[in-house]
């Protein structure tokens, strides 16, 4: 009976002795972060998983996140951070992350997600290094996002990363368990500009409308200015063509697109039409030509009066 209790207490020490000198060759633990505990209903906070005191090189780390599901949003793989081409950097390594909800993955390295593993838990991660981390380095980091319907308050072990093993070698640590408490406050409401604000916004609506007198009124002088020089060359030609019957009709058409761009558009479409009659007090001025037929006909009458008169004197002798 004596020898009994003995062999069983003996196997009860090396039992001890065993679990004692597997857990404590392993000092590495793990650390969360977060970038703020109190959050907004409808916002994002992010949590970082990291390594802490390694001092032998860790080949694996797993374990499980469990969340409050009446607070935050269902955890899928899109929620960690990650690079454009679905890689995440950690030391020297960067490895793939891989969705294995719906299977097991082929790779040997890499970053496994479960979100629905077969335990109770709400999800799995799973990091298996290519040639293992030497250092304290951050590890993963993951976006949850509060619910718009979440209470409001705090919220103990709204977030909890359980049971995480670190593996060293053939040498496993003990489970890791960090949980996160939130405290959920309102959303905040969109601010609602103050009356200065008002009131410099009316400055500006005045300053658009100065701004449009002002651009009409340039292009009724650039109008103006037209007309005026339609004028003056409507009147040189007037003396151009004043030897030419000085009869002339002129007829000008001028379209002016007067385009001004001040967060303003103006269109100016401007016709003047001149039709001029350079005839003289309303009375036609006979062509130069009449003026040789008048004359001889005046030396003719009064060459015939005098020759007239020389035969009445001739006729009486």
């Amino acid at each position: 009976m004596k020898k009994n209790k003995l062999i069983l207490l003996q196997l009860f020490i090396a039992f001890v002795l065993i679990c004692t000198s597997v857990y404590a060759t392993v000092n590495a633990t793990i650390d969360v972060k977060t970038s703020s505990t109190t959050i907004e209903a409808g916002k994002e906070v992010s949590v970082t998983l990291s390594l802490k005191n390694v001092d032998k090189k860790v080949t694996n780390i797993e374990g499980y996140i469990n969340y409050n599901k009446d607070v935050l949003e269902k955890l899928t793989i899109d929620s960690i951070q990650k690079n454009e081409d679905g890689t995440v950097k950690i030391g020297d390594e960067t490895l793939k992350v891989e969705d294995v909800t719906t299977g097991v993955s082929g790779s040997d390295s890499g970053i496994s997600f479960n979100g629905d593993p077969s335990s109770n838990n709400d999800s799995k991660i799973v990091i298996d290094f290519k040639n293992g981390i030497t250092s304290d380095t951050d590890l993963l980091t993951i976006n949850f996002k509060v619910k718009s319907t979440a209470k409001i308050g705090d919220i103990e072990k709204a977030i909890s990363y359980s049971m995480f093993v670190i593996t060293v070698g053939d040498e496993e640590s003990e489970e890791i368990t960090k949980d996160i408490s939130l405290t959920i406050k309102e959303a905040s409401k969109p601010t609602q500009p103050d009356d200065d604000q008002k009131d410099d916004d009316n400055k500006g609506d005045d300053n658009k409308d100065d701004n449009k007198g002002d651009n009409n009124q340039d292009n009724d002088n650039k109008g103006d200015n037209n007309n005026n020089n339609d004028d003056n060359k409507n009147d040189n030609k007037n003396d151009k063509n004043k030897d030419k019957n000085n009869v002339n009709n002129n007829t000008n058409t001028n379209k002016v697109n007067n385009t001004n761009t001040n967060r303003n558009t103006n269109k100016v479409n401007n016709t003047n039409t001149n039709t001029k009659d350079n005839t003289v007090a309303g009375t036609t001025i006979p062509a130069a030509g009449a003026k040789l037929i008048v004359i001889p006909a005046i030396v003719l009458i009064v060459l015939a009066y005098l020759t007239y008169n020389k035969y009445r004197d001739m006729k009486d002798i």
